[in-house]
């Protein structure tokens, strides 16, 4: 009986991990944009496919007609130092898709910025580009942008010089409520049927909190984030704000949270 070397081995098992790795690389990236988490594979052509360094589109025959670069690319000079980060995302459809340019000019030493510009832009299904919000900004816990499950509504997070705000739009850009202004946003969320939303924030003399929000009634609902220690916050589409699987508010039942109140939209919040 032949009995292989050790080098024999050594070689068959590097070769092994070499084809893993190469098939790995080879995979889609799943995700739809920053932490937005999971979309599946790419739906019908045409359509909107995320990886993990450009947005790609093809068209209604399955070819690819459109690439958009992603990442982070800087550039200095002896007086300032540009930096270019680019992002995007599709709609759990991929019909939809989004692309946030964040272009920032800092002095040389990176101690201040000199100038600073972002911009969201929002594709229909044809791979046409159909508005752009100024201002948009990125978060730590959720995508920019967040999709209902037909795309055709989505909550944007933006960022003024009077703080942040939570932007429900429709698909054809008409924004249909603005929530804020909050000291710092942290998270976006929408229910699948896109008729309710979630803003986690920061309350810097409390804890963070939950604006849970009815967007049909222009409707929120603030509730502090002590209250969803079981579990990470979820609002369905019967307006139900859950802690893992403990319910903890409901637009359309009783409150559980004594703590919280609705405000109605000609409160903090509505758009004047």
């Amino acid at each position: 009986m032949n009995i292989p070397s050790w080098r024999g081995v050594v070689f068959l098992a590097a070769a092994a991990c070499a084809i893993s790795g190469a098939a790995a690389a080879a995979e889609p990236d799943q995700g739809s944009g920053g932490l937005a988490g999971s979309e599946g594979t790419p739906g019908p052509k045409p359509g909107w496919l995320r990886m993990p360094k450009s947005l790609l589109y093809y068209d209604a025959d399955g070819n690819l007609a459109d690439e958009i670069g992603l990442g982070r690319w800087e550039e200095a000079s002896p007086a300032r130092v540009k930096v270019k980060v680019i992002d995007a995302g599709t709609s759990p459809d991929h019909r939809f898709a989004w692309t946030l340019d964040k272009r920032t000019t800092w002095n040389s030493l990176k101690t201040k910025i000199l100038e600073s510009q972002r911009s969201l832009r929002f594709f229909d299904p044809d791979g046409k580009e159909l508005w752009v919000e100024e201002g948009a900004d990125s978060l730590t816990g959720s995508a920019p942008l967040v999709f209902s499950d037909d795309g055709r509504t989505c909550l944007v997070a933006l960022r003024r010089t009077a703080g942040w705000y939570a932007l429900a739009k429709s698909y054809l850009g008409n924004t249909l409520w603005e929530i804020g202004p909050f000291p710092k946003l942290e998270a976006l969320q929408i229910s699948p049927n896109g008729l309710y939303g979630l803003a986690r924030w920061d309350d810097p003399d409390k804890s963070a909190v939950h604006s849970f929000l009815d967007l049909k009634n222009q409707t929120r609902q603030d509730v502090s984030s002590d209250r969803f220690l079981l579990g990470k916050a979820v609002v369905d589409d019967l307006g139900r704000a859950f802690s893992g699987p403990t319910l903890v508010f409901s637009f359309t039942g009783p409150v559980i949270s004594t703590a919280a109140a609705a405000v109605p939209a000609s409160g903090p919040g509505a758009k004047p």
